[in-house]
């Protein structure tokens, strides 16, 4: 069947939130630990649940270190913008008739504080959030939320993240995975399609349709 359901990680795919929110981490470390990595050598938490990346960085009191990453990360909204391209991406993809939704990691909160405001949140229909499921990606519990939720077919999905995890997260649901390249992931992720702008998702979109009636 064709791709009708083109799902999206949040962070590094859709949102630009990488400086802000890393900085904000370091201030955190700053604060609790004494002390703080680089930018780089904190990258690998990126797009992680928010207590898991606090307990793998050695954090104790994780409510209150939480509490104090997240009003830091909103001082720097300011930073935090959609990528280049992604809402032409948005409205061309509607315009064709596909369904959007959403699979990541971000808490409700965090989805309604940073990309609600952006103007983007009626666009998509199904938004699979950190509360919604148990396990978290690289699991494929959130995109088999959503095929559960719409009814999608594993055959109908592509899901576009920047990261290992997302990749592997499709992957595992059975699902096509594009890796979104225009953030700051290394280019070695092992995936079948690499997107190196946003609009190239078109393009993919198509050769698959082509295949399809193939």
């Amino acid at each position: 069947m064709p791709i009708g359901h083109v799902v999206f990680d949040l962070d590094g795919t859709l949102l630009d939130t990488e400086a802000a929110f890393l900085l904000a981490l370091q201030e955190t470390m700053d604060q609790f630990l004494g002390s703080s990595p680089s930018i780089a050598e904190l990258h690998y938490t990126f797009g992680m649940p928010t207590d898991a990346a606090l307990r793998v960085l050695g954090f104790k009191d994780i409510p209150a270190a939480h509490q104090v990453w997240e009003r830091k990360c909103m001082e720097k909204l300011g930073q935090v913008c959609l990528f280049d391209g992604i809402p032409q991406l948005v409205e061309a993809l509607l315009l064709r008739g596909d369904v959007l939704g959403i699979a990541s990691s971000e808490s409700r909160r965090e989805y309604q504080m940073v990309f609600l405001p952006l103007g983007l949140g009626d666009c998509f229909g199904t938004v699979v959030l950190l509360e919604d499921t148990v396990e978290h990606k690289p699991h494929p519990a959130p995109l088999l939320y959503y095929m559960k939720t719409t009814g999608a077919k594993p055959d109908e999905v592509l899901f576009v993240g920047d990261s290992p995890g997302d990749m592997l997260c499709a992957q595992a649901a059975g699902v096509a995975g594009a890796l979104a390249c225009w953030g700051r992931y290394p280019a070695e992720v092992d995936t079948l399609f690499r997107l190196e702008r946003p609009g190239q998702l078109l393009d993919l979109l198509l050769e698959l349709e082509a295949a399809e009636r193939l």
